[in-house]
């Protein structure tokens, strides 16, 4: 071991093959990563509209017209009758009635974990990368070394 920054660093000898079959490896794991966080964000993003529309009505009038967006430019207008409950699915299409407020502090705790998941995310992706750029540094060094020695086998 080699005592670098305060920290121990192991250093593990690898051939050629060993080398690009890491390196294809992490490249496997980035895109791994890279899907689960356009998932994450994705989720994020819905998460996010919900929030706000239910942080709207709560701030609406009662019998006031809202114009509600269902998907694809189609708008319906609607009068809204209860803004204290709202309904929630859940899993097998279960529907419940459930206080608006505790709908949103539910919101705002996922949210919360979705966050500190693509964070987790996010750090794993730039250590990936990392490890690919230094997996690549040895790729070229051995392909570096390898036309060294075959330079000095023709001069011989």
């Amino acid at each position: 071991m080699v005592a670098e920054k305060g920290k121990d660093v192991k250093k593990i000898r690898l051939n050629k093959e060993q080398t690009i079959s890491l390196y294809r490896s992490k490249e496997q794991e980035l895109k791994k990563i890279s899907d689960k966080l356009e998932e994450i964000d994705n989720l994020l993003l819905e998460i996010r509209k919900a929030e706000q529309t239910l942080t709207e009505i709560k701030n609406i009038k009662d019998k006031e017209s809202l114009l509600v967006n269902i998907g694809a430019g189609v708008l319906v207008n609607c009068i809204i009758e209860n803004k204290k409950d709202v309904k929630i699915t859940l899993p097998g299409n279960i529907i419940v009635d459930k206080d608006t407020d505790l709908i949103l502090a539910d919101i705002r705790k996922r949210k919360d974990e979705l966050t500190d998941i693509r964070k987790k995310f996010v750090e794993s992706y730039q250590n990936n990368v990392r490890t690919i750029q230094q997996v690549s540094k040895a790729i070229e060094q051995m392909e570096a070394q390898k036309a060294t020695e075959s330079q000095k086998g023709l001069v011989n």
